[in-house]
C-alpha cells in the first residue's frame, strides 16, 4: 500500500499549492465562491458518479473543495493530499464540523464505495501502480473514477505524460474493467462530433473484478 509522503514531498506540494492560491487571487480563499464555481470537469464528473450514501474518497483533495461538495451532497467523504499546507487550508474551510475528514496519512485498504481521482494520474511517474493504489482502498463492489486531461491543452510542467485513449487504457486496464468517455470544455462539443480542437478531459471509470463469493 502507500507509504506516507517524503517531508521533502510534502514541501514541494505546498509549494505548488501556495503557487496556485497566489495565481488565482483572492477568490482561491473564498469558500462560497468556490462551491458555486467548480471546474466545468468536476462538475461532469459529479453527474456521472454523484456521491450520495456511499463512503467516498477525494484522493488528491488539495484544500477540500471538492471534498466539501462531495459531503454536501450525501456522501461519507474523506479528502487525502500530500500537501500540509492545503489540508490545513481544507481545515479552515470545514470550520468546526465532524466531516469531512482531511488527512495527510494514506487511508488504509477496503475502507471506500467510490475513489475520486480528478488530474492526479498524469503527475506521477507510475500511473498504473497508483490506480493499483487505489483499488485497494475500495470495497468489494467499488469504482475508482476521475478526469485526466486529453492531450496537453491545459498543460502543467508537473505532468508526466499526455494522454490518448490507449496510453490512459494501457494504464487502467490491469486493475479492472475501464469506461471511458471525453467531455470537452466546450458543451457544444460534446454533441457535436468533430476533430478535438478545445480543452478535453477524459472521465475515467474503474470497477475491479468483485471477489468469488463464499461457499
Amino acid at each position: 500500500m502507500m507509504h506516507a509522503p517524503t517531508a521533502a514531498v510534502g514541501e514541494e506540494y505546498d509549494r505548488q499549492y501556495r503557487v496556485w492560491v497566489e495565481r488565482q487571487g483572492p477568490r482561491a480563499l473564498d469558500l462560497e465562491w468556490r462551491m458555486t464555481h467548480l471546474l466545468w470537469r468536476h462538475r461532469a464528473l459529479l453527474r456521472r458518479y454523484p456521491p450520495e450514501g456511499k463512503r467516498v474518497l477525494d484522493f488528491g483533495c488539495m484544500d477540500g473543495v471538492f471534498t466539501l461538495k462531495l459531503q454536501g451532497l450525501g456522501g461519507q467523504a474523506v479528502g487525502y493530499d500530500i500537501s500540509p499546507a492545503a489540508i490545513a487550508q481544507a481545515k479552515r474551510f470545514r470550520g468546526a464540523a465532524a466531516r469531512p475528514v482531511f488527512t495527510t496519512v494514506p487511508p488504509g485498504p477496503g475502507q471506500f464505495d467510490r475513489i475520486y481521482c480528478q488530474e492526479v494520474i498524469e503527475h506521477v511517474e507510475d500511473d498504473s501502480a497508483l490506480i493499483g493504489e487505489l483499488v485497494g482502498y475500495l470495497a468489494p463492489g467499488g469504482s475508482v473514477v476521475g478526469t485526466t486531461p486529453v492531450g496537453s491543452y491545459f498543460w502543467d510542467p508537473d505532468h508526466k505524460r499526455s494522454y490518448d485513449e490507449a496510453l490512459l487504457r494501457r494504464a487502467l486496464a490491469p486493475w479492472g474493467r475501464v469506461r471511458l468517455h471525453r467531455f470537452y470544455r466546450s458543451p457544444l462539443r460534446n454533441f457535436v462530433p468533430m476533430r478535438q480542437r478545445g480543452a478535453a478531459v477524459f472521465i475515467f471509470e474503474v470497477t475491479p473484478p468483485s471477489p468469488p463469493a463464499a461457499r
